[in-house]
């Protein structure tokens, strides 16, 4: 008897889909909600319209707004230092087309650059946190093509390059010599991808100076 009635929806659904006849759809109102109805040779038949699954998992969410969070303040960072090293690598080139004594010319200007950096950007670098300091030099490398390690060591040597980056090791913050890896960074790709469409808005550096100053005024209070 089961098998009897199983055939006969089947032919029945293969008659409603598949036959040549069109059954109109009739909306009849229903006392409780609006729904389509299938009039069939006097039978009427519901038809539901499933709303579309919107499904959020709550892991992705999290750390995508915590990527997105990091992002939008580093990522301005990120673009200043990469056209600072644009400049000065204009500059030591100019010198070295010029000049003879193009080495001691170099080093000097890598000094002037570390005095002045150090004077426009030292109350920034003081209170850069590890977790930001981290997406900071992920992002230099993608924008710059070279790790923050070895900026310090082009432009000051590698000693301080090594010093600095095994006491961050020891402490453990941030990695001088990390890379952005499109595949392992997907997420941060993503949001960079986004900013960069204008869909994503990056924080100024006055925003992120109030910011950190706002900062020290919370933890002032505690």
């Amino acid at each position: 008897m089961k098998n009897i009635f199983f055939y006969t929806w089947v032919f029945l659904f293969a008659q409603f889909c598949f036959g040549q006849e069109k059954i109109p759809i009739t909306e009849i109102p229903d006392t409780n909600k609006r729904a389509m109805y299938l009039i069939e040779q006097g039978d009427t038949i519901p038809i539901f319209i499933l709303k579309e699954f919107n499904y959020k998992d709550p892991n992705f969410s999290r750390e995508w707004n915590r990527t997105v969070f990091f992002a939008r303040r580093m990522y301005t960072y990120a673009k200043i230092i990469d056209s600072i090293v644009e400049e000065h690598e204009k500059q030591l080139a100019e010198i070295e087309k010029s000049n003879k004594r193009s080495s001691r010319k170099q080093r000097k200007e890598n000094k002037q650059l570390k005095n002045t950096l150090w004077d426009e950007y030292a109350y920034e670098i003081k209170n850069l946190t590890n977790v930001r300091g981290d997406y900071l030099t992920k992002l230099v490398y993608r924008e710059t093509g070279v790790t923050c390690y070895e900026l310090i060591k082009k432009y000051k040597n590698g000693r301080t390059a090594f010093f600095w980056n095994s006491v961050l090791w020891s402490f453990g913050s941030t990695n001088l010599k990390n890379e952005f890896d499109p595949k392992k960074d997907w997420m941060l790709k993503l949001v960079v991808e986004e900013i960069e469409k204008g869909k994503i808005r990056t924080l100024s550096r006055n925003e992120l100076i109030q910011e950190i100053k706002r900062r020290e005024e919370r933890e002032k209070k505690k």
